[in-house]
């Protein structure tokens, strides 16, 4: 006996000791302190959205957060589509909204470039169109857009949606306006109409409660079509340019389908971003478009079947959501 308990003691300095000292006091009714302890909570993944084109942005990012609380989500400002490729390539945001048309440029361009520079971004899916509005002067007499020459033009900030429209509009219907002013916000374009300082601002299709631009169109301002035969000459020169539609009732008083045209718009991600989460990231995208339709009209008209065309390949985690879509059919 006295050997035994001579062995039991001389392990407790051995790599067994532990146990065997948990095993004596077990026997005692102490070993609740031995016990294992639960394993502490794994931290959640982070998500970084670089935000463009605010609001529809904004609520992605909420909408995002709702609905895969696994995910932290974080968010950061961008200025425009330049400024979130270049996030997706430096590492400093893993997903983000860009114009179809830079995204298709970043992309393919850097192919040819040795190393590539632009290759880290991937396809997540295809929206619809940013449509362009085209909001007039009250008693200006501008029916259509021939009407804007000799007069004064608002478009947005450079390299924003309504600049980039307001320009190749203008110029495929040959009209040369009196001036052409950056507008830094949609209230600052109402404003302008108010006062007379500009005759039209192109602004982009979002539809959210904006108060000035409400006042203006009360006070008379109104909404004019993009369309006739320059429209097909400016699709053939620009071909991420689509006919799109302003839906009625956008604003008060406008009950009609008013004609226009639209930037292609694309969400990205990282080419590395694990592909569970962008499966979650895009299955949550089309579980959640009719709330955001209500910032972004033109997502009313969704097509699902247009969705996996990006101007780029897809990130095999939204490829494989668009295949379990298509094989549940």
């Amino acid at each position: 006996m006295s050997v035994s308990r001579r062995n039991v003691w001389r392990g407790l300095g051995s790599s067994t000791g532990p146990c065997l000292v948990a095993a004596v006091l077990s026997v005692c009714g102490l070993g609740a302190a031995c016990r294992k302890q639960p394993p502490a909570e794994r931290p959640r993944q982070i998500l970084r959205i670089a935000k463009a084109f605010a609001p529809f942005s904004d609520r992605l990012t909420a909408e995002y957060r709702r609905g895969l609380p696994d995910l932290d989500i974080q968010s950061q400002s961008a200025a425009d589509s330049d400024a979130v490729v270049d996030a997706i390539q430096n590492g400093t945001a893993d997903i983000g909204v860009v114009l179809a048309a830079v995204a298709y440029s970043a992309y393919w361009d850097s192919r040819n470039q040795t190393p590539p520079s632009l290759t880290l971004m991937r396809g997540l899916s295809l929206l619809q169109p940013l449509p362009a509005y085209v909001l007039v002067r009250a008693n200006s007499g501008i029916r259509q857009v021939t009407d804007l020459r000799g007069r004064g033009v608002g478009v947005g900030p450079v390299n924003s949606s309504s600049w980039i429209l307001g320009h190749i509009v203008l110029k495929a219907f040959g009209v040369e306006p009196k001036a052409i002013k950056v507008i830094s916000t949609r209230e600052a374009g109402a404003a302008g109409l108010k006062d007379g300082t500009i005759d039209a601002v192109f602004l982009p299709g979002y539809t959210y409660p904006d108060e000035v631009t409400y006042s203006a169109i009360r006070a008379g301002a109104y909404l004019i079509p993009i369309e006739g035969e320059a429209v097909e000459r400016l699709r053939r020169d620009y071909p991420f340019v689509r006919v799109a539609a302003i839906p009625r009732d956008i604003y008060p008083g406008q009950n009609r389908i008013i004609p226009t045209v639209g930037i292609d718009m694309v969400v990205v991600c990282r080419r590395d971003l694990d592909e569970s989460v962008v499966h979650d990231l895009t299955q949550q995208l089309f579980t959640t478009f009719p709330r955001l339709s209500g910032v972004e009209a033109s997502l009313r008209f969704l097509n699902l079947d247009e969705a996996p065309a990006t101007p780029m390949p897809l990130h095999p985690g939204a490829a494989r959501y668009f295949r379990e879509r298509e094989l549940s059919r």
